[in-house]
């Protein structure tokens, strides 16, 4: 005999969890897939250069440079121009506007660094062919602009496809944060810094990193240890006291040994005397502000200097796009060297954020023999 059909609601049931526990096994082989693949970089990882070109020996002889001109600047993936906004700070925008507004804005960008002429640069947010970025080499687009450099590169963003925000998600990513230097180096090292999001969250999320190049310096025995950074945004903070403290104690160890340490970049952290009033009102909502916290008290070392200018912001929140006078700003870009090192000249370029959410900021400095 047959074996009576069960009642329409209990097949539909049947067929209703048949169809969930397939979507719920689905989910599951996707998200241990992308667990498998996702980027574990080594603790410490030895880098070659990009390509050699045609980089200087340096100016001052085979002793190596006494006088420095160091320039940092946070390119947003040149997605983040004046008319953009991010969902992640209470935007509605998970991707820049076109690839022609990015082609753009990195056009733009190249422009302003050649005519600078840095000794160094301290690039953060530069994208390897991302989907987010229209899939731009922007790495290989400075560099050959940027002749007589040797380019270096740290990985800090790699995953197959980012699946935020839901509308627009953000796809492959590729990105990192390049030193170029005038000078040749015989060491580049990429650091993993500590800390992490928790699972699945840190699957598609940042491996923040430091990128260090030494070169030599005017006094046999002792080196430029240069240090690229872009520190964490969007924690609750504790990654970047994890990380601060990291830094602090390869920095000292450094100087101990005698050489001329200088550490620049993006620190998302407000720096020494910079409270979140500095720049004026503004009408960003508390709530999109979360990522703002400064540099811990008593994190400082004796004699090092903090060289930022504080007539300029060099950041604006991405709640809206740029209107000045309603868009939070603030100073989170800069540099900090060792005590023998003298700070010559800090400013920071104005530029209305109007192709990236940063402003560049310079520093010229020389070392103390």
């Amino acid at each position: 005999m047959k074996s009576p059909k069960a009642p329409f609601p209990k097949r539909f049931l049947l067929v209703f969890l048949s169809v969930i526990g397939g979507l719920l096994g689905l989910f599951a082989l996707t998200l241990l897939f992308f667990t498998l693949a996702a980027y574990r970089p080594p603790a410490e990882l030895l880098l070659a250069p990009e390509d050699w070109g045609e980089a200087a020996e340096g100016r001052d002889g085979e002793s190596g440079p006494g006088d420095l001109s160091l320039l940092s600047w946070n390119l947003g993936y040149a997605g983040l121009d004046r008319h953009t906004d991010f969902v992640m700070e209470g935007g509605t925008m998970g991707l820049p506007r076109s690839r022609e507004a990015v082609a753009q804005a990195l056009d733009e960008i190249r422009r302003f660094l050649t005519l600078q002429e840095a000794d160094i640069y301290f690039l953060q947010e530069v994208d390897r062919r991302s989907s987010r970025s229209y899939r731009i080499d922007q790495l290989e687009f400075l560099t050959a602009a940027l002749r007589g450099y040797t380019p270096w590169y740290g990985a800090n963003y790699k995953a197959l496809f980012v699946p935020y925000p839901l509308k627009e998600p953000m796809g492959r990513v590729d990105s990192g944060i390049v030193t170029l230097s005038r000078y040749a180096s015989p060491q580049g090292l990429r650091w993993q810094l500590p800390g992490s999001f928790s699972w699945p969250v840190s699957v598609f999320n940042l491996r923040r990193c430091a990128l260090m190049i030494a070169i030599p310096s005017p006094v046999p025995g002792r080196e430029w240890r240069l240090i690229n950074i872009h520190l964490s945004a969007y924690d609750n903070g504790t990654m970047r006291q994890e990380e601060l403290a990291f830094l602090k104690d390869k920095i000292q160890g450094f100087y101990e040994e005698g050489h001329y340490v200088v550490v620049g970049g993006d620190w998302n952290s407000l720096f020494p005397g910079i409270t979140q009033d500095a720049f004026g009102p503004h009408t960003t909502p508390a709530a999109s502000l979360f990522w703002v916290q400064s540099i811990p008290e008593g994190w400082s070392l004796p004699g090092w200097q903090w060289c930022f200018d504080p007539s300029v912001p060099t950041c604006r929140s991405l709640n809206q796009p740029y209107e000045e006078g309603e868009n939070f700003v603030t100073l989170i870009d800069g540099f900090y060297v060792s005590p023998n090192v003298e700070v010559r000249a800090v400013r920071a370029f104005d530029l209305g954020f109007e192709k990236s959410d940063h402003n560049p900021v310079e520093v010229v400095i020389r070392a103390k023999l």
